[in-house]
């Protein structure tokens, strides 16, 4: 189960649960989408800090979606992508995987980053792990 501080974040920004079931309606939901791997906040603390910024990377660019990744469905998930670092934020553009980000960032990196991520164009764009 999620900390009480993601739990707010959930309800107070009305950010769904994603699972097995809805993902790939999820991923395809919007034009970009973000999904958040939290893992258990009590091994990685920094998730309560991704989860107080993921609302404010939603607001910074219009029309992007976000959702967090069910814990029983994260593992199976994240083996599909390209982190290995908890927290981590992934990205899609039109339902394609575009990268991700892990850990918390400064605000300069998400939003010189998060374009490329969103951004509809083919070329392959790198995972960010710090």
């Amino acid at each position: 189960m999620p900390s009480a501080i993601i739990e707010n974040m959930l309800k107070n920004n009305d950010l769904p649960f994603v699972t097995a079931d809805n993902y790939s309606d999820f991923i395809n939901s919007a034009d970009a989408v973000v999904l958040f791997f939290c893992e258990n906040p009590d091994r990685y603390p920094e998730s309560n800090d991704v989860a107080m910024v993921l609302p404010e990377i939603i607001k910074e660019f219009p029309g992007m979606r976000g959702g967090i990744v069910e814990r029983t469905f994260e593992r199976e998930l994240q083996s599909q992508f390209d982190f290995t670092r908890w927290p981590a934020l992934a990205f899609f553009s039109k339902g394609q995987y575009r990268g991700n980000m892990t850990g918390i960032q400064n605000w300069d990196d998400y939003t010189q980053q998060i374009p490329a991520f969103i951004n509809d164009s083919t070329t392959a764009i790198p995972a960010i792990n710090l």
